[in-house]
């Protein structure tokens, strides 16, 4: 039997980078997960943009997409600014009614320091999302 080039054996969960500069972060990010053999996919609102949404129903469709493919044991990155935090909520909820996890991290532009990717893999280990041996 064939190993599989990625690992089948975590959970799928989001992780939603906000603020500027987060694509950048995000790639770097998804990157260092395929090193470790998860499965990751980056959502971007320019690649499923629908004219005159607003941030809230963007977030909420964004979301939805991700808690499935984090139900299905991929790893979401989900590199889009999201208004309000409250438009999270929504999101937050749906993940946690699926019993996926969420997990959220700002980039910049808050009053929190961004993250690396490096601080990013290890919050994701820090959840048991990633195995570093």
């Amino acid at each position: 039997m064939t190993a599989l080039p990625f690992c089948t054996c975590l959970p799928g969960a989001t992780l939603w980078l906000d603020g500027v500069g987060e694509a950048t972060v995000g790639e770097l990010t998804r990157r260092l997960l395929d090193g470790h053999r998860r499965r990751v996919e980056v959502l971007t609102p320019t690649t499923s943009a629908v004219p005159g949404e607003t941030p809230k129903a963007a977030a909420e469709r964004i979301g939805l997409v991700a808690e499935i493919l984090a139900r299905h044991g991929i790893l979401t990155l989900v590199v889009a600014p999201a208004g309000q935090p409250s438009d999270r909520e929504h999101v937050r909820a749906r993940h946690l009614r699926a019993g996926t996890t969420f997990l959220e991290a700002p980039t910049a532009g808050t009053d929190a320091p961004a993250p690396s990717a490096d601080a990013l893999l290890a919050l994701l280990t820090e959840h048991g999302l990633v195995r570093t041996d």
